[in-house]
């Protein structure tokens, strides 16, 4: 996968575990209401910076290696904004930050909301299938053809989704559920 994916979301996990550490700190040290009053402009601010870097860093977690062709983005943003919405984790997300102040909790949420992304797109992958014709099958008439995803342009191999270009490459040592 992409190196400067995976730093960035190293640097968002990190910079919101920094944030909630500190949201957890005030309000142990200070009570809510004088945070909402005395201490509103800081603690609004807080809040702000940990809303948004909550909503990128779930992003990153939960889209990390999932691939879609752009002639096949409109058909499936719906369906991860459905999974998305009917999965309720997104609430969730949100108690395991500013309730909780949980790092852990949120990073195990994000794989949550992940899995059920992966779980939605599934069917959309199969409605896409062909088959994908080696050297080998060209040469030997008992070699399977491998199965082609269209819509993520990778191939499935030993159970997992492997991008066509490191399978041409050599390189078929699949990411973590590259989809």
């Amino acid at each position: 996968m992409d190196g400067t994916w995976e730093k960035e979301a190293a640097r968002l996990r990190e910079e919101l575990a920094r944030l909630l550490s500190t949201l957890k700190h005030n309000r142990e040290k200070v009570p809510l209401d004088v945070l909402r009053t005395k201490y509103k402009k800081g603690y609004d601010a807080l809040c702000a910076s940990i809303s948004r870097c909550a909503s990128d860093y779930a992003k990153r977690a939960a889209l990390h290696g999932i691939r879609i062709h752009r002639d096949c983005i409109d058909e499936a943003v719906p369906i991860i904004n459905g999974a998305i919405a009917e999965s309720g984790i997104l609430r969730q997300l949100a108690a395991a930050a500013f309730r909780h102040q949980d790092i852990a909790e949120f990073d195990s949420l994000a794989g949550a909301l992940r899995e059920r992304i992966l779980a939605e797109l599934e069917p959309f992958y199969m409605r896409h299938l062909g088959l994908y014709i080696t050297q080998e099958c060209l040469e030997d008439p008992d070699a399977a053809p491998l199965l082609y995803c269209t819509a993520n342009h990778c191939i499935w191999q030993d159970g997992k989704w492997i991008p066509l270009e490191l399978y041409e490459a050599g390189s078929t040592c699949p990411q973590e559920k590259s989809a």
